[in-house]
């Protein structure tokens, strides 16, 4: 999707219509796709078809009509902070679904590595095809000898599951909201202690950016309520651990980053002497 917004913008800039950049992508897509089944060691995937056809047509979107999005009038901004809600609703919900079990009864699997200790379990990301996290438990096992090995007791909470070697025990095991990043890029590539800090908060700071370049100083209360329930409220119902303090941080920095963004930007323009229009070009 990053690769091809780009391109999205570039052809959007003198396109007449938003539908031709967006099919344009999708045939350019298509055939990098084909022409892959001639290259060793590739494969063409629906998948990468789709994500690239919705980036390049991110791209258009942004660059067609971008006084809508970049100096709102007041009901449009309305409409966009409210559909960011809708998107981050999205995403944690869906980062609840794919990252859940494929079969509750499926076993969780305890292995070692060093003095950590790392839980797999199939994801119903798996078994369509993305990708999934393994979440390791740091020093669980220091003071364990490897031999003979041991096993540890696992149980599940609301909070997620619950992990007891010898005498540790360590609970709200799982895949928080700010976990989602990892259906798309192998987790393994990133090292663990990486994976389950800084880019869980990036993710999440990332995720409410549009939240806040949508607020308008009329909406900030609605803005921060809504904030709190998305981050409260809903990852318990999706099945998720609940959000890490390091996650709520970022939330609430991606919010203030977007509002800062845009509150600088209709400064700009408003020194530049442009005025909010209903859907016009700039």
């Amino acid at each position: 999707m990053a690769l091809f917004v780009p391109l999205g913008l570039a052809a959007g800039w003198r396109a007449t219509s938003f539908w031709r950049v967006a099919v344009a992508g999708a045939l350019l897509s298509t055939a990098i796709e084909v022409l892959q089944m001639m290259v060793p060691g590739r494969d063409p995937s629906l998948r990468d078809i789709v994500a690239n056809t919705t980036g390049a047509a991110l791209g258009a979107a942004l660059i067609y009509r971008p006084r809508v999005w970049m100096l709102p009038t007041a009901r449009q901004a309305t409409w966009l902070m409210g559909a960011a809600a809708l998107a981050i609703l999205a995403a944690i919900v869906c980062t609840g679904v794919l990252l859940g079990p494929a079969e509750p009864r499926d076993p969780i699997h305890v292995s070692r590595a060093g003095d950590d200790a790392v839980v797999r379990y199939q994801s119903r990301a798996d078994v369509i095809g993305l990708d999934q996290p393994a979440y390791y438990l740091d020093g669980m096992f220091r003071g364990v000898e490897r031999f003979p090995p041991v096993t540890g007791q696992v149980s599940h909470r609301w909070s997620g599951w619950c992990l007891r070697i010898a005498t540790a025990n360590r609970c709200r095991i799982g895949p928080t909201p700010g976990r989602g990043w990892a259906v798309f890029i192998y987790p393994a590539a990133a090292a663990h202690r990486w994976a389950d800090g800084l880019i869980d908060i990036a993710w999440v700071a990332m995720l409410f950016l549009p939240l806040g370049f949508w607020t308008t100083r009329r909406t900030l209360g609605v803005s921060a309520g809504t904030a709190i329930t998305l981050l409260a409220v809903v990852p318990p119902l999706s099945g998720l651990v609940p959000a890490t303090l390091g996650e709520w941080i970022g939330g609430f920095a991606g919010l203030a980053a977007g509002y800062a963004a845009h509150e600088l930007l209709r400064r700009r323009f408003a020194i530049a002497g442009v005025q909010p229009s209903r859907r016009s070009r700039l």
